[in-house]
């Protein structure tokens, strides 16, 4: 772990220097990055971009200051403690060590060269061919915060992100590992894709809709772990007066618990030092706890921090889902399509909108399929969701009893994109409309 050797009492001493008021908080935010690119052209070798650095933080009252900077170095950490500084010692500010371990030489991913062809195979067991091209990426930070009153170990993700080419359009992924089930939903994927290609959207429809796990995992991020970020809600009133506020449906119990993430990116503190919890959003669809950072945090005893992150060291934190959870219901996938004649099965979305100030929600579907003789048949081509947050969350009418990891995507809140994920089920939903 190239952060292990930092000497945290010597850095919070440091940053102690520049906390000169009972209420300020200071910290550093140590991150190193490396992406690693098979390019879908077949061009030889593979990319690499790598890069390290730090920010310092000084809180004090309503007030952030942030001094980000490239490479570490003890100079380089002075000039930016400097810059922070609301008022510097009289004395010479102190420098800590930094002791940072090197990079590796060769960077080294077979992992990714072998993926490919994994896709090929797994395209072919469905028994049916067409052209694609693949590129695929995979990504891996290290990151570690010292304070003045807190200091994590050291945190490690790894994960991979792929963008399928294919003639009517692009397809993008995530995923924690390239392991052959990965390759074998990607391509799965793929092939309803290919399938529902020439298919016509469907006519506006109001009635029963099945959201396939991928579907949900998005719907969740978007309709829920967005509308209770603390600063979203900050808007238009208190973070806090939404505790206790009938959200969603009573079948909705949704947890973000990045400590139960996939194994690669799993996390036990936030990227502001905070022991994650197993957050609780909603239970029985009534609002427990919103996500929310320090800067929430202090104004009110009723909520906690743990949900920060960063998209870089050079942006502050905010209030951020990680890992969103559905609990099961105890309906079968028969079950919610059972008396759903002509209904609407949609397994999965690409992209999904709130605005925060209106409350309204669009979720877009690339495909679906229509619900015949209680099965998903004929496909159906692009459809799209439109309602209010509470209007659609109090429509859900089941919840499937199986679950499954479902990255739901990347998530380019304010600009600052971070990858989210979810385990989830299937979700059913009554009245609703989709249009064209």
């Amino acid at each position: 772990m190239p952060f292990s050797r930092l000497d945290s009492s010597a850095i919070s001493r440091t940053l102690a220097q520049v906390a000169d008021e009972a209420t300020d908080v200071a910290d550093s935010f140590f991150e190193r990055r490396e992406d690693i690119e098979l390019q879908a052209d077949g061009s030889p070798g593979m990319r690499v971009w790598r890069e390290e650095g730090f920010a310092i933080r000084l809180m004090r009252q309503d007030t952030t200051w942030l001094a980000a900077r490239d490479g570490i170095s003890p100079e380089v950490f002075q000039q930016a403690l400097r810059r922070v500084a609301r008022a510097m010692p009289r004395t010479a500010v102190s420098t800590p060590p930094l002791n940072v371990e090197p990079w590796t030489s060769r960077p080294e991913a077979s992992e990714i060269q072998a993926f490919p062809s994994a896709v090929v195979r797994a395209v072919k067991a469905h028994r049916v061919s067409f052209p694609f091209e693949l590129t695929v990426r995979r990504h891996r930070r290290w990151v570690r915060t010292i304070g003045t009153r807190l200091a994590s170990g050291c945190e490690a993700e790894t994960f991979y992100s792929i963008v399928s080419t294919l003639p009517w359009g692009r397809h993008g992924a995530l995923v924690p590992d390239l392991r052959e089930r990965s390759a074998e939903t990607l391509a799965s994927n793929l092939v309803r894709s290919h399938l529902a290609r020439d298919a016509a959207p469907p006519e506006p429809y109001q009635g029963v809709l099945v959201l396939g796990h991928a579907a949900t995992a998005v719907l969740l991020h978007e309709a829920v772990a967005h509308a209770l970020e603390a600063d979203i809600l900050s808007r238009s009133g208190h973070p806090e007066a939404a505790i206790g506020v009938q959200m969603g449906s009573p079948l909705l119990n949704i947890f973000d618990d990045p400590a139960s993430a996939p194994k690669g990116v799993r996390r036990t503190s936030d990227d502001e030092g905070f022991p994650v919890i197993r957050r609780c959003l909603l239970r029985a669809g009534v609002v427990e706890q919103p996500l929310c950072d320090t800067i929430f945090a202090r104004c009110s005893e009723r909520l906690s921090a743990g949900a920060g992150r960063r998209g870089s060291r050079h942006w502050a934190p905010t209030p951020r889902s990680f890992h969103l959870e559905l609990a099961p219901g105890d309906t079968t996938s028969q079950d919610l399509v059972s008396d759903a004649e002509g209904g609407l099965y949609l397994p999965e979305a690409d992209r999904g909108y709130l605005d925060p100030l209106s409350g309204r929600f669009t979720l877009h579907f690339p495909y679906g399929r229509r619900i015949r003789n209680r099965v998903p048949e004929e496909p159906v081509g692009p459809c799209r969701l439109q309602a209010q947050v509470s209007d659609l969350l109090d429509k859900v009418r089941g919840v499937g009893a199986e679950v499954h990891a479902a990255g739901a995507g990347w998530c380019a809140k304010g600009g600052v994109k971070l990858p989210v994920w979810a385990t989830a089920p299937e979700l059913r939903l009554e009245g609703l409309e989709v249009t064209p």
